[in-house]
């Protein structure tokens, strides 16, 4: 019997996966082979240093060799070079606890991650890196507190959206002097486009990348975008303050895409050798363990972190197994394909994993650390949105997929996840929102509260006026607080109550600039809802 075209393709997408996955086309198995002699002449640590996600006994230490970073295999040649990570107590580095030794490949940027255990819980430690005769900046690291700790407090940060061109990243030196517990980076860590001079409506930007930056396809464009990114002083600061836990969203690959597909319409073939060579360039450039070293086109980047009793933190993906957007994509009044019933954002393996993990859980705080608007949103109010005297809804974002918001509410319900905390970004604008049981009737329970942080220099944008402000707020009832500063949102949170402060940078067009908190808002366990502080 004769295949359909729908099972030829599907086959076919099959086979791609399995030859990208098996190093046939590019991304190869590290060599095993010993490492030369090596003298450096410039300085190798120039995208600095990171720590990522901590266990209780351990942590991931980063980082990558790289001379002339903006070149195609950063100034390194192709032998594999001897790196040595010193862990210390104290961060002068004069009691050094442990020395371990790793081998820096071409085949991974000379990139290095090295997988720390044995160490004591919920507490602090430094490091840093020796090759070739030069030695790294000294970084913080952090344990997390043994699993039936009890800590009295936890501090991080959630950021993101990062455009190298929006502006400068002053936002991140903050992070950096908050001396936090970790980073929840959700994602857009770098943003794919090629070089331009000016922003569309003319404006010039703050600051431009190289001439030579097209738009990213290949490992080695992504590789030099990466590298551009880490080398800014502001956001290696934060890397080495604290440990960070990366997501990715869209940009790392191409805007807006979804599972196989880009809004391009890019052959799935075609598109997946994109997602391999971008997800590699990933995983080479955030301090992530090897259970998240792409197989080829797919990654495992889901996972889980417990602070003792105090919260359970579940990191998910919300672009490698969504269903693709509904009619066709964008900010839409009126899309009926978005409430099927077989849409997904997490696909059914992550659902499956979430509800379980929850219902485990026994924290005081569950929350879902991930990328997109989790609650309903009308953007009437906006003046690029059209009134159709109807709700408008992005469909990029959760509600494109209202089925699947149900069944995580559900999860929730079915956890008796009473203090329910959602972490996202990828809007551009900070907004707190109070997610009810009905997402389509405001008067319904309330089940938990969203944090959406803004972005560290991303362009944003705000309803034009106060009228068309207060329009935005009578449309969306559950909405608390809405700005449209660059900068990120401070957690802190304690058995009793999380409070968020939302940490705004005045302006981007210089370096250097201070961060303030504009409004402080906060929840007290046992009372779903929001309070102003």
């Amino acid at each position: 019997m004769a295949s359909s075209p729908t099972s030829h393709r599907l086959d076919r997408r099959t086979l791609m996966r399995g030859a990208l996955g098996a190093g046939l086309f590019g991304i190869v198995p590290v060599s095993a082979g010993a490492a030369a002699p090596v003298s450096f002449s410039s300085d190798p640590f120039t995208l600095g240093v990171a720590s990522g996600d901590p266990a209780p006994d351990g942590f991931v230490l980063w980082t990558r060799l790289a001379p002339e970073p903006l070149k195609a295999r950063g100034g390194m040649g192709a032998q594999p070079v001897d790196v040595t990570v010193e862990i210390a107590d104290d961060p002068a580095m004069t009691r050094i606890l442990r020395s371990e030794r790793t081998i820096a490949h071409l085949e991974l940027a000379h990139s290095v991650h090295v997988e720390i255990e044995g160490l004591e819980p919920g507490r602090d430690y430094f490091y840093r890196f020796r090759a070739g005769g030069a030695d790294s900046p000294i970084g913080r690291a952090r344990t997390l507190p043994a699993p039936d700790a009890q800590p009295k407090q936890l501090r991080f940060a959630a950021a993101g959206c990062q455009r190298w061109e929006g502006g400068y990243y002053s936002a991140w030196r903050a992070i950096a002097e908050d001396q936090l517990d970790f980073v929840f980076h959700y994602g857009d860590y770098i943003y794919e486009y090629g070089f331009v001079a000016a922003d569309k409506d003319g404006t010039a930007w703050p600051r431009t990348m190289p001439k030579d930056f097209p738009t990213c396809y290949t490992l080695t464009d992504y590789r030099r975008r990466y590298a551009l990114y880490k080398s800014d002083p502001d956001l290696k600061a934060a890397h080495a303050a604290c440990p960070f836990l990366p997501s990715f969203d869209d940009h790392e690959i191409a805007n807006n895409w979804a599972g196989d597909s880009d809004p391009k319409h890019t052959p799935p073939d075609a598109f997946l050798f994109r997602r391999a060579m971008a997800l590699q360039a990933w995983y080479e450039h955030m301090p992530v363990r090897r259970a998240q070293r792409p197989r080829g086109p797919d990654v495992t980047a889901y996972r889980g972190f417990r602070f003792g009793t105090l919260a359970d933190l579940a990191v998910l993906d919300t672009r490698q197994y969504r269903s693709r957007q509904p009619c066709g994509d964008g900010f839409l009044a009126g899309c009926a394909e978005a409430d099927a019933a077989d849409r997904t954002m997490l696909g059914a393996a992550q659902e499956q994993w979430l509800a379980a993990r929850l219902k485990q859980s026994d924290a005081t705080w569950r929350v879902l650390a991930q990328q997109v608007l989790f609650a309903p949103f009308d953007w009437r109010g906006f003046p690029w949105v059209e009134d159709a005297g109807a709700p408008v809804f992005d469909v990029d974002t959760w509600n494109g997929a209202t089925a699947a918001r149900d069944r995580v509410i559900a999860m929730l319900d079915d956890a008796k996840a009473i203090n329910a905390v959602v972490l996202s970004g990828d809007l551009h604008r900070a907004l707190a929102l109070e997610l009810h049981r009905d997402g389509r009737n405001p008067e319904s329970p309330c089940v938990g509260v969203e944090f959406l942080a803004t972005s560290i220099s991303s362009v944003g944008g705000a309803p034009a006026n106060d009228a068309a402000l207060a329009e935005l707020y009578r449309n969306n009832p559950h909405l608390k607080f809405f700005s449209d500063q660059r900068g990120y949102t401070r957690h802190t949170v304690t058995p009793q109550h999380w409070q968020a402060d939302y940490r705004a940078i005045d302006s981007i067009a210089a370096p250097g600039q201070p961060a303030h908190t504009i409004r402080s808002l906060a929840i007290e366990a046992g009372r779903p809802g929001l309070i102003t502080r």
